[in-house]
């Protein structure tokens, strides 16, 4: 079997070789040897027709590339694509190529350059490229030959791409941002997107932002890739309420470009600053007595909030008494703080006010201050005496100094105003002295009852500056002898018991002193112990309640009454205790009381106690505790010591209880007095956020642009303060990091969405409380993107190649056009048109399927067009709104030809001959035969041999060569080809054995045959004539070798003792040129003859043995040797005769 190869148009073409061995064979025997036929242009002359059409192939730069590239910046000129063209026709005319760009060009951003080079174009750049405006080109470039009488043509596509330079700067949408943003936003809150395009490609419209400048507190962070500004850290107006942020956005370009922006964020107030005072205790003094509205200070405090956020107001604070706040005016804008009344020193010498600062926020917040007021003394008082009545006896002719009694004065001014100095301003200043220090008055000389029996002396006190009191002390000095009896009591002390409250004038108890003189007169007098006046005594010794007595005042009065009987006095003791009577109820320091309570106390814990204290005295001031109200029955309180406890848990919920609590006396009337208790109830962590749905479905577009918020989730805690504030996050599903949420769980989107690369995502959002040991809770949010048409219904090829045959009937299928739309729905329906109605093929819209009009002639359509090919294009359009994408493709569709003319040898016999040795594919002859139709003409077929040839295997070849085209059916030709094979010395003679091995006698005489070796040659004549020679051998010459017949002989005597092997290489050399030779080994084994006698040790051999010797006893050993082999050299012993020794002479 033989294959034949057509160059001119690169099919396979079968010609059939039935070989016949003329010589040596029968006819009937069919021999089959590989033979190949290839086409190529026929030596001979002939007249070239042209029925090839042009083929074209382009180079890119660089050679690697699969496709055509160009820079937009490229100059023009500059080369884009070679365009090699080959035309398997040969004439000048026929192959004689013109090309041109048909379409695609419309621009004429290209054109078309003929090289010097023949058949080499070269595509240039005709003027100056914009990717940004046309990103790509498909050209479709025509090669006609000149062809005789009609030109052919053809065409390919040429897609050139044009690559991206970064020229384009990044443009902000705004030059400049403006927000306004709430200060108590948490860390990772939105702030504002900023977005800038660039209208390169790639990597130089690859955008990153980053915050330049005005970010020096760290308050904000933008995401690099979608230009997000969100909050990395809590704000506070007060230290900065406007920020501008200066933006970037850097392509990613080699020589990156670079714009800017700016973003004003005004940050807006919350009321999350406290009034502060000033100081936080202020310390001033005011002159006693000071005229009502006496500025005592101006207070300030400072709030850096705004508006109302930062409006101040004073006041005083709630628990401030009311007899305090009568006394001191505020006022409340501006803090000036003023004497609302005549403040005395002696009732109060200080106050410490508690001032409330509130701004009006909403909440308020407050923070409080503290005014010391001192008063400053003035002397406004006289020094005042009690008693102011004195009587001291004295004895007569008691030695001078003697003590008499000491009178007091006080005085309630501070220092000097409040130091008194005392003075005898009336009576007989010679007897009596005062010591201005102390008030005590002692006598200067012995006093004389006979002289002057009584003395009456009026002290003045004066303090420090002068003022003098109104009411002198009336000192009265008795003198009294031995036998002078002053009235004596009845007793010394008195006690008496009253109930407090009793009416004025109503009698205590009475005291009765008598004396020896019975006519003597005898008058009381209270001198000492009652300096608010209570008491009153009578001439009858009554001590009479003069004003109303509260014994919680006073539970105890020490009276000194005197008893005055002419000039003598006496006194005595008086001992008042007054009964308690239930006047008062118990009294509570505070009307409302605050406390704190975590929510997870349990049962039982003391969160407050109740002090409640009643001045009276007994069951009429024990104080016992009751709950007057309790918020669902939660507290409890003891009786006794006030404690309160809880009865069950609170409720975070309600932030806070109102509790009523009762103190009663145990007193007739019973008295009570309430406290009111808020309890305000702290959270615990206990409770996880809930969201407010168990998952969440969202549906948005694709086409959603970044950084946009489209969904927010929500949860909510039981819990309060940190424990209930939930910050949201997500923690999985989040494919590619797409989306984001912010701390308010608003869901955003971070980067471009594609239905088409993810359709659905499932996010798991993680809400968190900001408690110190957080709880949360999780929730699927299933979130589906729906399609925008934002992909183009894209063809599988740009060129789709199609060949047809010649007068296939109307409606066959041409082929298949199909293109894919990633998009969903009626997005995705894809419609075919033709770009241009086509009359000789039909499009079906729905399956892509090219099928035939007419019935179609490749013969016509070369006569009327020139070719034999169609060239449209076929558009694919999506059903999308509100404008369908489309695509394009170009189609090509070659008409094949029908095969109807047979291919013609220009013989009908063929003669060659070869040698046998001849290489696989050298060249026999040229054979030529041309066929009619499409690509058969002027084809050329060498027989070239791709088998190994044998002269002695076929001498003579007798081939049938068969022409058959490529047409189905095909149509065939044939000629006659005999082929003589000339011999060559391809063969060494040859030994039937690859060795020889011979036995022969040492004693073989000299001349006889010892062996015949004989080769043979398949060669003829003198390639097969063989000499034959020893070319190596050990025989020293022992043998000889006929170079004719290859017959061995013995030349020299044999000798096995002396060598029994021999090893002859024998030749084989053909006679050929050059000769061919082989060898073999040739083994002689010579084999042993019995021609050598025994021989015995040399010389005689004696052995003296004892007598007696016994029989059988070993006596000697003798040796022979026989050098002949194996049983030649085998020996047996035996004695043939005895003969007797010769004595020694020595025995």
């Amino acid at each position: 079997m033989a294959r034949a190869a057509g160059r001119g148009s690169g099919r396979l073409h079968l010609v059939l070789l039935l070989l016949w061995t003329l010589s040596r064979y029968s006819a009937s025997s069919q021999v089959r040897q590989e033979f190949q036929v290839l086409e190529e242009q026929p030596v001979g002359t002939y007249v070239d027709v042209n029925d090839n059409d042009p083929v074209v192939k382009f180079r890119y730069f660089p050679t690697t590339s699969k496709f055509a590239s160009v820079d937009e910046n490229a100059q023009i000129g500059t080369v884009v694509a070679l365009l090699t063209v080959s035309d398997s026709d040969s004439s000048t005319a026929n192959g004689n190529i013109s090309v041109s760009i048909l379409g695609g060009n419309e621009q004429r951003h290209f054109e078309v350059h003929t090289s010097p080079v023949p058949n080499l174009s070269l595509i240039k750049v005709a003027s100056v490229l914009d990717r940004e405006r046309i990103s790509s080109y498909n050209l479709t470039v025509s090669v006609s030959d000149n062809g005789k009488p009609m030109a052919r043509s053809s065409f390919a596509s040429l897609v050139i791409f044009v690559n991206d330079i970064n020229d384009h700067p990044p443009i902000f949408q705004e030059t400049e941002y403006r927000v306004d943003i709430s200060e108590d936003i948490p860390k990772g809150s939105y702030i504002k997107g900023v977005s800038a395009t660039d209208g390169d490609s790639g990597q130089n419209a690859n955008l990153r932002y980053s915050l330049v400048s005005g970010n020096a507190l760290g308050w904000f962070s933008i995401s690099e890739n979608s230009g997000l500004v969100t909050s990395a850290a809590l704000l506070d107006r007060e230290i900065a309420s406007k920020i501008v942020l200066n933006i970037s956005a850097k392509d990613q370009g080699l020589q990156p470009k670079i714009s800017y922006t700016k973003l004003i964020v005004n940050v807006t107030d919350v009321n999350d600053q406290v009034p502060t005072f000033t100081q936080s205790t202020y310390h001033v003094s005011v002159v006693e007595h000071a005229p009502a509205g006496t500025e005592l200070l101006v207070l300030s405090a400072s709030d850096d909030d705004l508006g109302a956020n930062g409006t101040i107001r004073f006041s005083f604070e709630a628990d401030t008494p009311a007899k305090v706040q009568e006394l001191f005016r505020l006022d409340a804008m501006s803090g000036r703080l003023s004497t609302a009344a005549e403040l005395d020193r002696e009732d109060q010498a200080s106050y410490l006010l508690h001032i409330q600062a509130a701004d009006a926020g909403s909440p308020p917040l407050h923070s409080v201050g503290k005014v010391n007021i001192t008063l400053r003394d003035i002397n406004d008082n006289r020094p005042v005496f009690y008693p102011v009545q004195y009587f001291a006896n004295v004895k007569e002719n008691e030695p001078s100094g003697s003590y008499v009694t000491t009178v007091s004065a006080t005085d309630p001014d501070l220092g000097r105003n409040g130091t008194v100095k005392y003075i005898i301003t009336a009576g007989d200043t010679s007897k009596f002295r005062i010591n201005s220090n102390s008030g005590k008055i002692s006598t200067l000389v012995p006093l004389d009852r006979e002289e002057k029996t009584a003395y009456q002396l009026q002290v003045s006190a004066t303090d420090g500056n002068g003022l003098r009191s109104q009411t002198q002390a009336i000192v009265t000095v008795t003198v009294i002898d031995t036998q002078d009896n002053p009235p004596i009591f009845s007793q010394r002390a008195y006690s008496f018991v009253m109930f407090e409250n009793v009416g004025i004038g109503t009698v205590i108890g009475a005291v009765s002193a008598t004396t020896v003189d019975l006519n003597t007169n005898i008058s009381y007098l209270i001198t000492s112990g009652d300096q608010r006046g209570l008491f009153t005594v009578n001439s009858a010794g009554q001590i009479i309640a003069s004003s109303q007595i509260d014994r919680e005042e006073q539970a105890f009065y020490q009276l000194k009454i005197v008893a005055r009987g002419g000039d003598i006095t006496g006194e005595a003791f008086v001992n008042i205790t007054v009964k308690d009577l239930n006047d008062n109820a118990p009294h509570f320091i505070h009307a409302v009381e605050h406390v704190s309570a975590v929510e997870n106390w349990s049962t039982g814990h003391v969160i407050f106690q109740a002090r409640a204290s009643d001045p009276d005295e007994g069951p009429n001031g024990m104080v016992v505790y009751s709950l007057k109200q309790n918020p669902r029955g939660l507290f409890h309180i003891h009786e006794k010591h006030g404690l309160i406890t809880l009865t069950g848990p609170l409720e975070v919920t309600t932030s806070s209880y109102e509790v009523e609590v009762t103190a009663s006396d145990k007193g007739v009337p019973q008295h009570t007095s309430n406290l009111v208790l808020i309890v305000s109830v702290y959270d615990v962590n206990d409770n996880s956020p809930v969201f407010d749905q168990l998952s969440y479905e969202v549906i948005i577009l694709e086409s959603e642009p970044v950084n946009s918020m489209f969904f927010k989730v929500e949860a909510t805690d039981k819990d309060s303060g940190l424990n209930g504030e939930i910050m949201y996050d997500i923690a999985g599903g989040n494919i590619r990091d797409v989306f984001g949420i912010f701390p308010d769980g608003q869901l955003y989107i971070k980067a471009e969405l594609d239905r088409e690369t993810q359709d659905r995502y499932n996010l798991v959002v993680v809400a968190s409380d900001r408690a110190v040991e957080p709880l949360s809770a999780t929730v699927n949010v299933s979130i589906i993107l729906d399609d925008v048409n934002d992909n183009r219904p894209l063809f599988n090829s740009t060129n789709y190649v199609f060949h047809f045959g010649e007068e296939q009937q109307r409606g066959s299928l041409v082929g298949h056009v199909f293109a894919e739309d990633k998009d969903f729905g009626p997005n995705s329906e894809i419609r075919y048109t033709f770009e241009t109605p086509q009359q000789n093929f039909e499009l079906n819209a729905i399956t892509g399927e090219l099928t035939s009009t007419l019935q179609l002639d490749r013969e016509l359509l070369m006569r009327q067009r020139g070719a034999s090919v169609f060239s449209f294009v076929v558009m694919s359009s999506d059903q999308g709104l509100p404008k369908p994408l489309r695509d394009q493709a170009k189609v090509q569709v070659y008409i094949q030809d029908i095969n109807d003319n047979p291919p013609k040898f220009t013989k009908d016999i063929y003669q060659a001959s070869i040698s046998e040795s001849a290489q696989n594919m050298t060249q026999l002859l040229r054979v030529s035969a041309s066929d009619m139709d499409e690509n058969k003409n002027g084809l050329v077929h060498y027989l070239t041999l791709i088998g190994k040839l044998d002269y002695e295997t076929t001498s003579t070849y007798s081939l049938k060569i068969i022409a058959v085209d490529a047409g189905d059916p095909p149509i065939s030709s044939s000629c006659l080809l005999s082929i003589s094979i000339l011999d060559e010395n391809d063969n060494a003679p040859s030994f039937p054995k690859s060795s020889v091995s011979v036995d022969i006698l040492e004693n073989m005489r000299i001349g006889e045959l010892v062996a015949s070796v004989t080769a043979s040659d398949l060669d003829s004549g003198p390639n097969a004539d063989i000499t034959y020679s020893i070319t190596a051998t050990n025989n020293h010459g022992t043998f000889s070798i006929s170079p004719n017949t290859g017959s061995i002989f013995l030349v020299k005597k044999l000798d096995y003792e002396t060598q029994s092997f021999y090893k002859l290489n024998i030749t084989a050399k053909d006679n050929g040129r050059p000769p061919r030779s082989t060898s073999i080994p040739v083994v002689i084994h010579v084999r042993d003859y019995n021609d050598n006698p025994p021989v015995f040790t040399p010389g005689d051999i004696f052995k003296s043995i004892p007598e007696n010797l016994p029989i059988a006893s070993s006596v000697m050993t003798i040796i022979a040797h026989d050098t002949d082999a194996d049983i030649n050299g085998e020996l047996e012993y035996s004695i043939v005769g005895r003969r007797q020794p010769t004595p020694d002479p020595a025995c």
